[in-house]
């Protein structure tokens, strides 16, 4: 999906195209712009209750205002509001059928609820209107081959996940993923005082398969991408590896439920650290080098995807990124690392989190972790 300051842009392109070419306008209608205005600054600020107050204001006195509803849709989405967000972008592609953006988060909707091919059906239609947006055409490419692969899986339920793999040989292997993942679910839970409300999904892949739907770097173990998915080749009994890379992307789950919006070295250090990966003499060694001569790179620079690193640059990453949580862990408690997410959460920047969570400024934790190595 796009970045949300960008949806916020084309929303007010969208605002602006709704209003009336003249200049004259009912009592009602002003008023009802008025609210949607304020609504649209509320979403920018990630005020998502606020914003649902203020269009369904503005839909009070105009109920045929399209980005009102659209914006009461994407308000509702983002307080997970399924339902009631449906029912809203629904009725702003009614009013306005040329914007891309409500069949875009209907597609979202249609994907949180598992159903691809409607999530294809949607996204295909926001393609036709908006033939330049590449992101959305890449993902659209993908959940048909998603679909493609997972139509006939077999499903599995707990409490708090579902589970889909091929083929009635690898029963045995669901259940024991399944049952790793619900002891993932307490330890961290515990960990973060966190326990998601919502049923997260884990797909079981072919090794052929996992690379075919995910496009992974052939590094990885394991992705978290709205859904838990791992390769698992033939399986046939727990393993301290296997228990690893879910505890390790249970972890991302936990993380993106908290926030949507977090530095890639504090997600995958807290999802190394939840997994109970060390760093081994060797590495310490290798970091206290680099740190002594001045070399390591600021963490900022770590806050964008790994996924286009190679092999010993993802490894550096990751090992820095590990590094550094075990010493926000240490010197701050892992109760402080919970205030950082949730103050990203609601709105702030990388620096304003750390800041507001550990009260130290970016740079002063940066420098103290480096000191830490030398």
């Amino acid at each position: 999906m796009k970045t949300f300051t960008k949806i916020f842009m084309v929303m007010i392109l969208a605002y602006l195209a709704s209003c009336p070419a003249v200049p004259a306008q009912t009592a009602e209608r002003n008023t009802s712009v008025q609210y949607v205005k304020a609504g649209m600054e509320q979403l920018k600020n990630r005020d998502f209750k606020a914003a649902r107050g203020s269009f369904s204001d503005a839909l009070h006195y105009d109920d045929a205002n399209p980005t009102a509803h659209f914006g009461l849709g994407v308000s509702n989405f983002y307080l997970n509001d399924d339902r009631e967000a449906e029912r809203e972008l629904t009725r702003a592609s009614e009013l306005d059928p040329k914007s891309p953006l409500a069949y875009q988060y209907l597609g979202e909707l249609a994907y949180r609820k598992d159903d691809l091919e409607g999530a294809a059906s949607f996204w295909g239609k926001a393609v036709e209107l908006d033939p330049a947006n590449e992101d959305l055409r890449a993902r659209l490419e993908r959940i048909r081959k998603e679909h493609k692969t997972e139509k006939d899986f077999n499903r599995d339920v707990t409490s708090h996940f579902l589970a889909k793999y091929e083929g009635r040989e690898k029963i045995e292997a669901g259940k024991i993923v399944l049952r790793i993942l619900e002891d993932a679910y307490g330890e961290v839970g515990k960990g973060l005082s966190y326990y998601p409300d919502h049923e997260i999904q884990v797909i079981l892949y072919s090794n052929q398969q996992f690379q075919e739907v995910t496009d992974a770097p052939g590094w990885s173990g394991g992705v978290y991408d709205g859904k838990i998915r791992i390769p698992i080749g033939g399986i046939e009994q727990e393993t301290p590896g296997l228990r690893r890379i879910l505890y390790h992307e249970y972890t991302h789950a936990v993380v993106r439920s908290i926030t949507p919006r977090c530095p890639t070295w504090l997600n995958e250090g807290l999802a190394q650290y939840f997994e109970g990966r060390d760093i081994d003499p060797r590495q310490k060694e290798l970091l206290s080098r680099i740190a002594t001569a001045g070399k390591l790179p600021a963490l900022s620079s770590l806050e964008g995807s790994f996924m286009g690193l190679n092999g010993s640059q993802a490894q550096l990453a990751y090992l820095m990124s590990l590094s550094s949580v075990k010493y926000l862990i240490d010197s701050f408690g892992l109760y402080r690392a919970k205030s950082v997410l949730e103050e990203l959460g609601s709105g702030a920047d990388s620096g304003k989190a750390i800041n507001n969570g550990l009260t130290i400024s970016y740079e002063d934790f940066d420098r103290g972790w480096k000191r830490s190595l030398e």
